[in-house]
């Protein structure tokens, strides 16, 4: 194979594996990541599940646990085919320039299949309701020693405050609206997760503050408190998608161009190779 073309055409298809090839790597780890560290909301959704059954069937744990799992075996497959890219490149081998083109194409399409559906999922419809069913088996008052069951899912609730920096669903009001029995000590009105640390940054846990601890509880603030972080967790989660949604989008659509365009630049090399 000869020419300035073709030899542009070469190195343009082995750099641009190269990086997917690192870039695979990097996302492999990422799987492995959230395998070790799952997201507190998860482990909430299953404590809430053993210790009162259904909390709605439009989630399923197990889908999303799974996840990474998909993403560890999917950064593999990248792995394998950036290998074919830039051996059959360099080597300016047909027999892997065409194993390539195959893979990458039928990447290209399970991508965009993929694409499709996440976007026409409902983001209400798959957190914000079992998240809200979750709310209403809240009890403040067992113990460890007493009920290790219901102790364990008042503790899933109060980190996955704290992490999230946000109170119930909506908003703080969620604990005082709802129709739960959340058995909280007199006079108080929201869990200890949502009391942990204000918006100074200062620890103000129990242990370690206790009458700002307690103001914290017994605040009339709303989710617009600028002390306390009293928005929902929902409304968190929610706000940081919506906030990054044009950078992912910019990231696939990035994505499918290269794809798209190492197709072409492989198909051309089958042409050239002799």
């Amino acid at each position: 194979m000869e020419g300035c073309l073709s030899s542009l055409v070469k190195y343009l298809l082995f750099t641009t594996n190269f990086l997917i090839f690192i870039l695979g790597i990097t996302v492999f780890g990422l799987g492995i990541w959230v395998v070790v560290d799952k997201p507190s909301f998860l482990t909430l959704f299953e404590t809430a599940q053993n210790v009162g059954g259904d909390i709605g069937t439009s989630f399923d744990v197990e889908i999303y646990t799974s996840a990474a799992y998909i993403l560890m075996v999917v950064s593999c497959l990248v792995v394998i085919i950036s290998f074919f890219g830039c051996c059959g490149a360099i080597k300016e081998n047909k027999c892997m320039l065409g194993t390539y083109f195959t893979l990458i194409l039928a990447m290209f399409i399970v991508m965009v299949v993929g694409a499709v559906l996440g976007y026409s999922g409902d983001l209400e419809k798959t957190i914000k309701t079992p998240l809200s069913k979750a709310l209403l088996k809240y009890q403040d008052d067992p113990t460890e020693s007493g009920d290790p069951a219901l102790w364990a899912y008042k503790q899933a609730w109060n980190e996955v405050q704290e992490e999230l920096k946000c109170c119930g669903v909506d908003n703080v009001q969620d604990w005082e609206n709802q129709a739960g029995d959340f058995k909280f000590p007199a006079g108080m009105d929201k869990p200890d997760g949502c009391c942990n640390i204000n918006r100074a940054g200062i620890d103000i846990s129990h242990d370690n503050a206790t009458a700002a601890h307690d103001a914290c509880r017994n605040s009339k603030d709303d989710h617009t408190s600028v002390t306390y972080y009293f928005e929902g967790c929902y409304t968190k989660i929610k706000s940081t998608i919506e906030d990054n949604q044009n950078m992912v989008v910019g990231v696939a659509i990035g994505v499918v161009v290269v794809m798209f365009l190492n197709m072409l630049f492989s198909f051309a090399m089958c042409t050239m190779v002799k």
